[in-house]
């Protein structure tokens, strides 16, 4: 997660080079009225879904096709990665089209494509939104892991959940003020809270009650905390023009050396599963595993408090997808979307001339192509390195960096409550007695549990009588995803989970008959790993560079940090660089 200071403002001016009115009906003429006919008059033919199918946040009922699971009401079956089997996409290729298995020969013109609906491809699509860029999503709905629904009169999230708190004057403030965010956000000022021994504390890092070694203890930790937030704050992305060799070094160290080194005492064990259960939430690894640079920037960002919106950073999907979806709106009635292609996958990327051809395969599963002057590879690294064909003869060391990252599962599951909570808390760190805790690899997979219970409904801007749990498990081990995909998987999960909510229920005094629906949502490549030295061995950098000022690249995992704001940060950053060669 990236602390905004340091970041210089861009002018609204600069972002915004033209209204979105223009932008849209430039847009209308150039793609619908100079076209063969399809559906109506002007049409053509993309294949993508009807807009109405494809908003990051989905509304819901709780009802429907239920299974039940100890007791507990679920739904039938995961949301987000919800293929059926091992048929996952991109993890061997992208298979070819029919016949030769050639890309076929373009049947349009555009200045930019983007591949990837999530959050990193609806802000670069925004960015560029003057150019009419196609931004492509394989699945129905955009957002990426920043998708939500829409259960009664509250939002939740079905994956990545808050942003920091801006710095003012920065572009991420100026660019968050442009979506409406601040209007509707609620800020979350504490620590979380940390259940310990069956017990909710609010205050657990002021280690009431504990030996005074154990005090002592958590005082210099707290203060290093303060320090790094204050004083020693690694900014990722690299701030430019500045001597950035401490945060190199330090992206060295893993984050449990150098916390042990800086505070000179051994970390007694409730502080120690606090930090693990931060970093599995966080990265999907232990503290151990990750670099004290990465570790820092997430850690040290949370004393700057966070922003949470209805529906999480769904609710930043949405509103970028909203402004965007203007100009498909302005087509001829009946017309496929144009700009926004969602249920289109694809295959292939690959350098034409002074252009760059994108292949995709679209809803009914036919073969299209067209060539672009711009492309921007807004999806993850496993998915992008499977797209460009002659990927090790364009960039040998992109694609090298690229087969270097490592990634990890995730599961979410959304408790829907017939009742209210009455605990006002954002989050809460669930340790159970703290002395079992999984600590490294090894114990991960045996120790496996939720470990983040999150107040769904938080931003909810009315009262209500109803709410949501969001609970975050990660599964912090390097071959996690296969539990999750194999023939049992969504049973030994469910399983798994229901007396764990049931746990829960109990420490917020709310009755397991109050459940409405279990709803799970499955991410089976979420979280880059941020391994110590990436960025000091310049993985990153190798990982960031465009290939031949043509394709660009913009994800969180450019930096292998799960962070919105990496990837917002580097959508601004590529974005201006695009709109300077168009």
């Amino acid at each position: 997660m990236t602390h905004p200071r340091g970041h210089s403002a861009l002018s609204r001016r600069n972002i915004l080079r033209g209204g979105l009115g223009a932008a849209a009906l430039g847009f209308a003429q150039r793609y619908g009225m100079a076209r063969g006919s399809v559906a109506g008059a002007g049409c053509l033919p993309t294949g993508a879904l009807a807009l109405g199918r494809t908003a990051p946040i989905a509304r819901v009922t709780g009802g429907g096709p239920t299974l039940h699971f100890g007791g507990l009401p679920f739904a039938p079956w995961f949301s987000g990665d919800d293929f059926r089997g091992l048929d996952i996409p991109f993890h061997y290729g992208t298979g070819d089209c029919p016949g030769d298995g050639l890309p076929p020969e373009p049947q349009e013109r555009v200045e930019v494509a983007v591949v990837g609906g999530g959050l990193s491809g609806l802000a670069s699509a925004y960015l560029l939104r003057e150019h009419g860029p196609v931004l492509f999503e394989l699945h129905e709905r955009f957002g990426g892991s920043a998708q939500g629904e829409h259960w009664r009169d509250t939002s939740y999230s079905l994956g990545n959940a808050y942003v920091i708190t801006p710095d003012r004057g920065t572009f991420l403030e100026e660019f968050y003020v442009e979506l409406g965010l601040d209007k509707v956000v609620r800020v979350d000022r504490q620590d979380p809270d940390v259940e310990l021994g069956g017990r909710i504390l609010d205050d657990f890092f002021c280690a009431p009650n504990q030996p005074p070694d154990v005090v002592l203890a958590f005082d210099r930790y707290r203060r290093l905390v303060t320090e790094m937030a204050q004083n020693s704050y690694p900014d990722l992305p690299l701030p430019q023009g500045q001597d950035n060799q401490w945060i190199l070094d330090l992206d060295r160290l893993s984050l449990r050396d150098h916390i042990e080194q800086s505070i000179g005492l051994r970390v007694p064990a409730p502080l120690d599963a606090a930090i693990q259960a931060y970093c599995y939430s966080s990265f999907a690894a232990g503290w151990e595993e990750i670099s004290a640079a990465s570790g820092w920037n997430f850690l040290a960002a949370e004393e700057f408090h966070r922003w949470v919106f209805p529906g999480g950073n769904a609710y930043i999907a949405q509103e970028l997808w909203r402004r965007l979806k203007q100009a498909d709106e302005a087509l001829p009635a009946g017309c496929a979307p144009v700009q926004l292609r969602a249920g289109c996958t694809v295959t292939d990327v690959r350098l034409k001339g002074n252009e760059v051809q994108v292949t995709y395969r679209d809803t009914q599963g036919v073969c299209r192509s067209l060539l672009a002057k711009k492309v921007v590879m807004a999806c993850p690294k496993h998915v992008a390195k499977r797209m460009i064909p002659d990927l090790f003869q364009l960039d040998a060391r992109k694609a090298d960096a690229m087969f270097q990252l490592e990634y990890r599962p995730y599961l979410v599951a959304n408790v829907l409550l017939d009742a209210p909570i009455q605990q006002d808390f954002y989050d809460a760190f669930l340790l159970e007695s703290g002395e079992d805790f999984p600590m490294n690899v090894g114990e991960a997979p045996e120790g496996s549990r939720v470990v983040d219970m999150l107040n769904g409904h938080y931003a909810r801007p009315v009262d209500s009588k109803t709410s949501v749990l969001t609970l975050y498990w990660p599964l912090p081990w390097d071959d996690a995803r296969w539990t999750l995909l194999i023939e049992n998987g969504f049973q030994t999960y469910a399983r798994e989970l229901a007396p764990q909510i049931r746990r829960m229920l109990r420490l917020l005094d709310v009755p397991s008959s109050a459940v409405r629906q279990v709803r799970m949502t499955r991410w089976g490549h979420a979280l880059p790993i941020a391994r110590p030295g990436l960025i000091a061995d310049g993985v990153t950098e190798h990982l960031r560079r465009p290939i031949e000022d043509k394709i660009y690249f913009v994800n969180q995992d450019n930096w292998a940090l799960p962070a919105v704001e990496n990837s917002l940060l580097d959508a601004r950053h590529y974005t201006r660089q695009i709109l300077g060669g168009l």
